[in-house]
């Protein structure tokens, strides 16, 4: 025999060891998760003339029209009217009024559209720079 035959006597290529086969399946669960996350936590943005259509889990950027916003402070519930250029929706937002929605210039609500209401579970706020009026002076 050659040193590598002896080196193979007794060692089963196709087996594994217990560790390995757990490592080998967490890895892989690991792998499973973070595609799952990936694939769920990615959505479109979308305008309001097409939530018909594609409004399930998907970012809405909007202005917030500030004369019909409500807040319910017994269920912390915040409900105002957004426009972009093609249309104009209702917001349902359970998680109380975000900080500084009263200057927001712009919002994008994630979540989703149902019977003519868009219920987001999520809400970026976009508020005008401080700085805003600075660059324009200096443009001057």
């Amino acid at each position: 025999m050659s040193n590598s035959d002896n080196l193979l006597v007794g060692y089963n290529t196709l087996a594994m060891k217990p560790g390995s086969i757990v490592a080998l399946v967490l890895v892989l669960a690991g792998i499973a998760f973070t595609v799952r996350a990936f694939v769920t936590n990615t959505s479109p943005y979308v305008k309001v003339n097409q939530l018909e259509t594609r409004g399930q889990h998907v970012h809405l950027p909007l202005k917030p029209l500030h004369n019909t916003v409500q807040f319910d402070i017994k269920t912390m519930t915040l409900t105002f009217e957004g426009v972009d250029d093609t249309g104009r929706v209702k917001v349902v937002y359970p998680k109380g009024k975000p900080n500084n929605f009263e200057a927001a210039s712009q919002v994008v609500a994630i979540g989703s559209y149902k019977d003519g209401v868009f219920y987001a579970e999520d809400m970026l706020v976009k508020c005008p720079s401080k700085y805003q009026g600075e660059t324009q002076t200096a443009q001057k």
